[in-house]
């Protein structure tokens, strides 16, 4: 864990004792200004990317509106002048992603198809490392942190809502309900384990009872859409984010769980229908559609991997995988091969960008663990910093419950890990900052007690 260097803390009026005893300061209040419009910018910028609010517009319009260079370039304009670039820097998730845009910069004289794979390398560059920044860079305080997870959630809430609107019509077993990246089962069904820890989080929050039942059940009709998809590495996810909830959470979290999980299965068991039920657990037998897909990943698994170690430094390029395996290999009765991608984020990763870039971008993903869980233990140990405590925990539970579901998926370009990993920088910074305030703030027993 990269410890954080002090930074100014933006505030609306001088500190208090307890800010000044932990280092806190003010900006002057035009920097304050200057800072809080990015800021802004920055939220909606993350709610749109997690809600995918601005592909479910262009599907209903058939009109791109640019949301996310509109939002996106003043944020970023925001983080340079605010010195954000610096402060997202503090933490090691920052350097392996940042490794890893330049490793892909490497790949590409190298690719099979060298103007595709440039191509990968300036969409990651523009709208998925950005994330990173805008997020680590802009976001400084412990609030801020919390607007931030709620941009996140309020996300999912919206996901759950176009769910319904993308849904098919009902004549095959799977839902889909995605849009845009995520307009396959599996993919929507990835990103929901991720957003649902986030409504998680605002249900062991809550103050009020009202809103405590409303995100509890936003996280229960997410399981229940997450099942009706039909993905199978989704239910691996969900099988890791329970056992990651009875490893980390509290006594009463797990027992709040073990007496909810009867219910939510036998719910489950009799609104999913029967054909989706019967594809979830087909992994080796009694599902032709479910056996004939595991056969085609196995083969896609392999070859990815004799990719990997027959070009080990570069691959075969940025996102040129299923080209390159359709022009390589001939299947029985064709003259091509499947042209498809690995169905497995990480031998994606290694099959295009060769082991180096798979050295980055597992970096990137363990970096982003190790901040939250360093900033989880750090308070669990604090009796006043449960809040930060739940925070670290959600988060750690639904990124890891997604890393489980990506290792069925092609998920290796998406923005999630850049943003994942900001998000991780900014929660351990903040709260360590939050941690000296709050133990400064603390009465001291002698003291009043005379």
């Amino acid at each position: 864990m990269v410890s954080p260097r002090p930074y100014p803390l933006l505030t609306s009026g001088p500190p208090g004792p307890a800010a000044a005893a932990s280092g806190y300061s003010s900006l002057p209040p035009q920097s304050d200004v200057c800072r809080t419009i990015p800021v802004i910018l920055g939220l909606a910028l993350v709610f749109l990317r997690f809600s995918m609010l601005h592909q479910v517009l262009e599907a209903k319009t058939g009109v791109n509106f640019r949301l996310l260079y509109v939002f996106g370039i003043p944020a970023l304009l925001g983080v340079a002048l605010s010195g954000g670039f610096n402060r997202a820097f503090r933490g090691r998730p920052a350097y392996y992603w940042s490794a890893f845009l330049l490793w892909i910069a490497i790949c590409v004289p190298f690719s099979y198809w060298r103007a595709a794979s440039f191509g990968c390398f300036s969409s990651y560059l523009r709208t998925n490392l950005a994330m990173l920044f805008i997020i680590a860079g802009l976001t400084v305080t412990w609030p801020e942190c919390r607007r931030l997870m709620t941009a996140i959630a309020l996300g999912g809430v919206v996901n759950l809502w176009t769910a319904q609107m993308f849904q098919n019509d009902g004549t095959v077993a799977r839902f889909g309900g995605g849009v845009g990246t995520v307009a396959n089962s599996n993919d929507f069904a990835a990103h929901m384990l991720l957003v649902l820890s986030f409504l998680l989080w605002i249900a062991l929050g809550a103050r009020s009872t009202i809103l405590r039942i409303i995100a509890l059940a936003g996280v229960a009709f997410g399981v229940l859409t997450i099942v009706r998809t039909g993905s199978r590495g989704a239910l691996v996810g969900l099988i890791v984010a329970i056992l990651f909830f009875l490893w980390r959470g509290t006594i009463g979290q797990r027992i709040g769980l073990l007496v909810a999980a009867p219910v939510a299965v036998l719910t489950i068991l009799s609104l999913a229908p029967a054909d989706t039920l019967q594809r979830i657990t087909s992994f080796s037998s009694g599902n032709e559609e479910a056996l004939a897909s595991r056969s085609e990943r196995e083969y896609l698994f392999e070859t990815s991997l004799k990719y990997t170690f027959e070009f080990p430094i570069f691959g075969v390029g940025p996102e040129q995988f299923p080209a390159y395996e359709g022009a390589n290999n001939i299947r029985p009765g064709f003259t091509h091969g499947r042209w498809q991608g690995t169905h497995n984020t990480f031998t994606q990763i290694s099959s295009e960008c060769g082991i180096p870039g798979l050295v980055f971008f597992v970096g990137g993903i363990v970096s982003t663990l190790v901040l939250l869980n360093a900033t989880y233990l750090e308070a669990r140990r604090r009796p006043n910093c449960a809040d930060i405590r739940n925070a670290a925990f959600c988060v750690m539970m639904g990124y890891t419950a997604f890393i489980a579901a990506i290792a069925f998926l092609n998920f290796g370009y998406f923005f999630y890990f850049p943003a994942m990993g900001g998000l991780a920088i900014c929660i351990s910074c903040a709260a360590q900052e939050e941690f000296r305030s709050r133990a400064a703030a603390r009465p001291i027993p002698g003291l009043m007690r005379a």
